[in-house]
């Protein structure tokens, strides 16, 4: 039987029932509880209801702008998504993505978003994977920009990429750092592991923290 897909009015619900029981959890814990025991509650219940939401068919969200802040709401409104099967402990600032995407196709109106949903420019090497050439191509030489079939497809793969490729060590390592002393995720730290990596310039992680004032000021 085919799952049923999860409705805007119970994706509200969710995020409702979900800040509710949370906040109950953190008055309880902070009262009666040890740091651990709020940790072990905390990840039990979301390991609950991504379950759920899962279960009943939550479904990649609609990715669509007119504008930088439209471009940058959708962003955010994928990274949730993605969040929902993404462990905790593997999942990439919102600002971060959100600043590296609008650095890398200015906010969603660059080539390669359009024509290959690709929001990073993540390239292939293999010639059989769908792909995009860069303008001044016209057959095959080495490496294209991979084509995605959902701009969200392509945050999930940059997700995935940061969390598994060898030339993300550095980063990984970093934002271990920042879990294991229980700090927040600092976007700029995390950036800077980044630089000089395939095709990021050494004024990469300057260039996208610019971004961030502008995504700010979107979201309010």
């Amino acid at each position: 039987m085919p799952k049923k897909k999860l409705t805007k009015t119970q994706v509200r619900r969710l995020i409702n029932v979900v800040r509710r029981d949370l906040y109950r959890l953190m008055i309880d814990r902070l009262e009666h509880g040890t740091k651990s025991d709020m940790k072990m509650t905390f990840n039990k219940i979301e390991e609950f209801y991504t379950g759920w939401a899962l279960n009943i068919g939550l479904h990649e969200p609609s990715f669509e702008y007119s504008n930088d802040a439209t471009f940058v709401r959708s962003m955010y409104k994928c990274i949730d998504f993605v969040n929902f099967t993404t462990p905790k402990e593997e999942r990439i600032p919102y600002e971060m993505i959100t600043g590296m995407a609008s650095l890398e196709t200015g906010y969603g109106t660059s080539r390669f978003a359009k024509e290959a949903n690709n929001l990073f420019g993540i390239r292939t090497y293999n010639e059989k994977i769908p792909h995009l050439l860069i303008e001044s191509k016209t057959t095959w030489y080495g490496w294209g920009i991979r084509k995605f079939e959902s701009k969200c497809q392509s945050v999930e793969y940059l997700v995935k990429l940061l969390n598994s490729h060898y030339a993300y060590e550095d980063f990984r390592k970093k934002r271990q750092q920042m879990l294991d002393k229980e700090q927040d995720l600092e976007t700029e730290e995390l950036l800077r592991t980044l630089t000089g990596i395939f095709h990021t310039t050494q004024d990469y992680t300057e260039r996208v923290l610019k971004q961030i004032p502008r995504i700010r000021k979107h979201m309010q």
